[in-house]
């Protein structure tokens, strides 16, 4: 009886415990299913020439507005299209909009695109690609660091009669016409070209498409079918087929603007723009350290129905819609701060939604629901629009301020009647201290009555942005690098002008802070180069010479030839030359790094134990210039760097053996001593069969080990001599050899800058010891101009440097458009002019290093 009890108290516990476990596994699935969602970056074009979330906030703030007259490179007949009646057939009596005015410019290049099949692609597809780059390393992430990744794609966009009247194609480029035309190909184009294997879907829901992407894309990341998902829409008007239609129905606005719940409403005015914004589940944000730009609480999406007519808007369902998404958000009306209303400038349009918008916040309010709408300064781009609104309410919402919204003064008759309960936004205002987080809504109403709304919150609070110092007064007690690349030689140039642009937008940030973000936010490309210094004004210095393509002291320029096997070179001891050389260099590198200190102890306490009672000077000397090389090149494997061959000769056989772990290091330094008191290494070597040395190898340590004069049977050996180290280096074509011996010595002559010719060897000193710098900088700096990829974290150690907001990539964009004749004629205004000759070669790069179009090279 008594086991039948013990057997029933054991099986109610696990039972139990099975119970709790379930019930905790039940919380957190239903803890996964609410977790908000977080914008961590952003990257847009949008009319008025902007081209950065900066951009569009000073637009929003500033007294322009984005709108211009019809573009002229898009082989529109400008003129012709024009008839100042409204209804007259063929013809608008509207010739203004909020245009892109370089939506024919790509940089085909960077995304690995023929120019033919660039010619064919959609303009919409070509700068969701641009933007997409943007918007990830907006989140200071690079993006080639997702390729592989679960990351999503969701965009919103209608399909563009691009090139559809059009009969002569490029060489090449008839076979592009499907992929570069239908909207299904826009993500997936996404998807590809950045490496990700996440959901990916394009959708067209009219003017409500980005924010329904948005809103599948939240369920997306909810639902752990993506980590995190890029989320964008685009317009760019093909034709002029919008102004036609809407001219016949007399319903745009003459001088073009959407005069968004103003009296002055007179119709809509047309818009492209392209807007892409990076999301992550708040909680890995937040894990993950992301600067967090604003969290999307709720989003509801719904259909008129059967409702008064197919394009007309139902108020009815614009409330339920609300309604709705306040629910999903876990808010309630009152909690909502800000409203961006999907205002097309249409008089019925605008009058339904605004009683939509009392309606479901309340007239009752015990203080006024703010309105605007970013069409009254862009006009309406379309698919585009909800997140032309979405991106507006992010930047209000981190800036705490209500940016107005044009020709607010004289609200329309819907908005004025209400009793406080709806306001427009007619200037620039502090965001209205409540209590609680700022919170905003979006809007966003499709042509086909599809309906979305999205409840937006102020990000949490999180640590400030460094303040850093005032311009050169930063403490110069270490050199940093700051490290830039481009696909091309003038990308480059242009990388270090934007630099050099946001530094005296910027004066106050932290050169390390920068120095971290580019070299570890950023992706690297083929043409490269590394600035050196230890204050603000020696590192612009040699920012400006980058930009002008100039020597200065201080930069390190590599080619242009992609990436070059690693060669780690140790030589024979020079004797009485190396001594003291090698004291100097192990002083700086002890004070400097503990990794090296730890491993250089432990080879001279080895070396001292095993040979206590016939230690002499020579001996010392030996071990000393084995322990330091070995403990070097472990340094230099510990930043990231790792040879594809090592060779030696002397007493560098042994430290290069040590390196490719064929010797422990504690064994390497017994066998320095046994070589310096005249006795043989080869009896302090454990023997290792050459099966054993393969083995390590296909590990991925290194593919190869030559070495000089070697105890017979322990390593295949090279022809004897100082010799050995020059017929090895013939082996490879054009290593980037890192030399491990030092000034002075027996191999003085190496070159820390090696020419740049296809097959020749650059060499670089392992360390330099010079007025106290850094030791390993110098040489970290060069490795990476020649196509190295240190681990940067290493050089920042100890530094508090943090990830700031860098400027994107600088695309050489050039013009593209079919159908039109002198689209080989246009170039990005930003490419500098002209070329320099000296750097011809270095326009012939490689092509993408890793797979897919947009690796390192």
């Amino acid at each position: 009886m008594h086991s039948n009890e013990e057997r029933l108290r054991d099986y109610l516990k696990r039972v139990t415990g099975d119970l709790q476990a379930a019930r905790a596994r039940v919380r957190e699935l239903e803890e996964d299913t609410r977790d908000a969602v977080a914008v961590i970056g952003m990257g847009c074009r949008w009319p008025g020439g902007v081209s950065s979330p900066d951009d569009l906030w000073r637009l929003l703030t500033g007294d322009a507005d984005g709108i211009s007259a019809f573009p002229d490179n898009r082989g529109w007949d400008v003129a012709g299209l024009y008839d100042p009646t409204p209804g007259t057939p063929g013809r608008t009596h509207v010739r203004t909009g909020g245009f892109l005015h370089d939506a024919d410019l790509f940089d085909a290049e960077f995304f690995g695109i023929d120019d033919a099949e660039a010619t064919m692609m959609d303009p919409q597809q070509r700068l969701l690609l641009e933007t997409g780059w943007e918007a990830v390393e907006d989140a200071r992430i690079d993006p080639r660091t997702l390729r592989g990744s679960d990351t999503g794609v969701f965009l919103g966009m209608a399909r563009q009669p691009y090139g559809d009247t059009v009969d002569a194609f490029p060489d090449g480029g008839i076979g592009h016409r499907m992929t570069g035309s239908i909207t299904s190909v826009a993500a997936g184009r996404l998807s590809y070209t950045f490496g990700f294997e996440g959901p990916s879907t394009t959708l067209d829901a009219a003017c409500a498409s980005g924010l329904v992407a948005l809103h599948l894309a939240r369920q997306s990341l909810r639902n752990r079918d993506c980590s995190l998902a890029l989320v964008g829409a685009a317009t760019v008007m093909a034709d002029a087929e919008i102004f036609l239609e809407y001219s016949r129905q007399d319903a745009m606005a003459p001088d073009g603007r959407c005069k968004s719940f103003s009296a002055a409403a007179d119709g809509a005015g047309w818009a492209d723009g392209v807007g892409v914004v990076l999301l992550e589940r708040l909680s890995d944000a937040v894990r993950n350290g992301r600067r967090i730009l604003a969290v999307v609480r709720g989003s509801a999406v719904n259909h008129d129905g059967a409702s008064n007519g197919l394009t007309a808007p139902n108020g009815p369902s614009q409330q339920r819609m609300i309604r709705k998404a306040l629910a999903d958000a876990r808010l309630s009306p009152g909690q909502i701060d800000l409203v961006e209303g999907h205002g097309t400038g249409t008089p019925l349009g605008d009058a339904i939604e605004a009683d939509a918008l009392l309606a479901a916040y309340g007239a009752e309010r015990d203080r006024p629901l703010w309105l605007g709408s970013v069409k009254s300064h862009l006009g309406h781009p379309q698919a585009a629009a909800g997140m032309a609104g979405l991106m507006k309410v992010v930047l209000a919402l981190r800036h705490g301020t209500l940016p107005p919204s044009r020709y607010a003064d004289r609200p329309a008759e819907t908005v004025e009647r209400s009793p406080g309960a709806l306001r427009l936004v007619a200037r620039a205002a502090p965001w209205p201290e409540t209590g609680q987080p700022r919170r905003a809504a979006v809007s966003a109403f499709g042509v086909s009555g599809t309906n979305v709304h999205t409840v937006l919150e102020q990000a949490p609070e999180q640590a400030p942005e460094p303040a850093g110092t005032a311009p050169g007064a930063e403490p110069g007690d270490r050199a940093v690098p700051w490290v830039l690349s481009g696909r091309t030689l003038d990308a480059l140039r242009d990388q270090a002008r934007r630099l050099l642009a946001d530094l005296a937008a910027r004066p106050g940030r932290s050169v390390r802070d920068i120095g971290w973000s580019l070299a570890l936010t950023r992706a690297s490309f083929a043409h490269r180069a590394a600035v050196l210094g230890d204050d603000r004004d020696a590192l612009t210095a040699g920012l400006r010479a980058v930009a002008d393509g100039r020597a200065e002291a201080g930069v390190v320029r590599g080619g242009s030839g992609g990436r070059r096997q690693i060669v780690f070179a140790f030589p024979e001891y020079g004797g009485a030359a190396d001594r003291d050389a090698w004291a100097e260099l192990v002083a700086a590198l002890r004070d400097r790094s503990p990794g090296f200190s730890a491993l250089y102890e432990r080879c001279c306490t080895a070396a001292k134990a095993s040979l206590a009672d016939a230690a002499d000077a020579q001996v010392d000397e030996q071990v000393t210039a084995y322990a330091a090389m070995a403990a070097l090149a472990n340094l230099w494997r510990s930043c990231g760097v790792r040879p594809a061959a090592v060779v030696g000769d002397g007493l560098g056989e042994i430290a290069a053996a040590c390196a490719v772990g064929a010797v422990r290091p504690e064994d390497g330094a017994r066998m320095a001593a046994l070589r310096g008191s005249g006795g043989d290494p080869g009896a302090a070597a454990p023997a290792v069969a050459e099966t054993d040395a393969a083995s390590w190898y296909s590990a991925g340590q290194a593919t190869e080990l030559v070495l000089g004069t070697v105890p017979t049977g322990h390593w295949r050996s090279a022809p004897a001599g100082s010799e050995a180290l020059g017929k090895a280096f013939a082996q490879w074509d054009g290593p980037l050899v890192i030399w491990f011996g030092v000034a002075g010595g027996t191999e003085a002559d190496a070159s820390a800058e090696g020419p740049d010719r296809p097959g020749a060897a650059v060499v670089i000193p392992g360390a330099h010891c010079r007025d106290g710098a850094d030791p390993l900088l110098p040489g970290l700096a060069t490795a990476f101009a020649y196509g190295t990829s240190p681990d940067w974290r290493v050089a920042y150690d100890g530094t508090g440097g943090r990830a700031v907001s860098l400027p994107t990539y600088a695309f050489q964009r050039r013009s593209y458009w079919l159908g039109r004749d002198d689209r080989d004629d246009r170039e990005d205004p930003a490419t500098p002019e002209g070329h320099d000759d000296r750097h011809h070669h270095d326009n012939q790069h490689a092509a993408a290093a890793a797979p897919g179009p947009v690796s390192a090279s």
